[in-house]
């Protein structure tokens, strides 16, 4: 059964598109600190993870939510994947920007792990995502560490091989 939440164009629609202008903007503004393909690939790993844990925890047989105005997938949900992208590519900008080292790293991830519980917050609020099929927001605590690490992981194999 498709769930219908709304059908206007509204608050969740119009973040969706504002954030990420704005993001992309604010990309195009800051210094360069990646080449092309390295920036890109840090980008491309956030929609990748937020469309493989969105498509896997959200659909048949778990089904946990739902995410913009209908639980059918459509255009703006695509949107809102890429949305992820310019996330990612920060969280390594100012990663790189502050050199963090060390045990550094787990503050660093904790932090962002809860801006990002911040930002799922807001984004429940708004009608982005429906966590009404039962599930629970601190759930994704131990995903954003996950990625967030492997992120990192990837940011420094990437550093190691243009040495």
């Amino acid at each position: 059964m498709n769930r219908i939440y709304e059908r206007s164009f509204d608050l969740n629609e119009w973040f969706i598109i504002l954030s990420l202008f704005g993001l992309l903007f604010l990309i195009w503004v800051t210094p360069k600190m990646f080449s092309f393909l390295e920036g890109f690939s840090y980008f491309v790993y956030g929609i990748s993870t937020g469309m493989f844990y969105d498509h896997t925890i959200s659909i048949p047989p778990w089904d946990y939510y739902d995410v913009n105005d209908s639980s059918a997938y459509q255009g703006i949900d695509f949107i809102s994947y890429i949305m992820y992208g310019p996330y990612s590519y920060f969280f390594i900008y100012i990663y790189r920007k502050l050199g963090i080292k060390g045990i550094m790293n787990l503050a660093y991830i904790l932090i962002w792990t809860t801006f990002s519980l911040l930002m799922e917050w807001l984004t429940v609020k708004i009608g982005i995502f429906h966590f009404d099929k039962g599930y629970k927001m601190y759930w994704s605590i131990p995903i954003y560490m996950a990625v967030q690490s492997v992120q990192l992981i990837f940011h420094h194999k990437v550093r190691g091989s243009k040495r």
